[in-house]
């Protein structure tokens, strides 16, 4: 095999080992994460655990809606957003140029917070919410929601980098 055939091997498996571990790694963190907590502090008379004081709160939160909380009851309109966000993942991994990371990275993470939630919308009828900043009273979230947050700045971040490359090659 050409060396020019080797180097493109390892820049497609690059750009799918960064997409799929990320998802993978993200949607196993958030599952387990939420049934970890929610079987833990069901059981417990406050359902909640101050870690931080009023800066970092475990809480039960169980959203019928969307993003903060929006919609409440109506967690069909986000099923399918979701479905549309997803169709939307595949459509930009499938025309990436090999040998990226950030960019399959953060498309990863979006399909993983995306799954976790979709999950939990069709499974039970909400999103299992934990992670809640009592102080500036922010509506409770779960690390999909960190996940989809996560891959929104490493996009920003490529995007910059992207700018940058630019301006330097001009």
């Amino acid at each position: 095999m050409p060396e020019e055939g080797r180097a493109r091997s390892r820049a497609v498996l690059t750009t799918h080992l960064a997409f799929w571990l990320s998802l993978v790694v993200g949607l196993f963190a958030d599952l387990a994460s939420k049934r970890l907590v929610f079987q833990w502090l069901a059981n417990e008379p406050a359902r909640r655990f101050v870690i931080l004081g009023k800066w970092l709160v475990i809480e039960l939160h169980r959203n019928t809606g969307g993003v903060f909380g929006l919609l409440p009851g109506k967690g069909y309109v986000f099923v399918v957003l979701t479905l549309v966000a997803l169709g939307v993942v595949v459509w930009l991994f499938r025309g990436m140029k090999p040998g990226k990371v950030l960019y399959p990275l953060a498309l990863g993470l979006v399909a993983a917070g995306a799954l976790g939630n979709l999950f939990d919308r069709l499974v039970l009828g909400y999103v299992r919410d934990f992670i809640y900043v009592e102080i500036i009273r922010w509506p409770a979230f779960n690390l999909a929601d960190t996940c989809i947050c996560v891959a929104a700045g490493l996009l920003v971040l490529e995007m910059l980098r992207g700018e940058e490359r630019k301006t330097v090659s001009e």
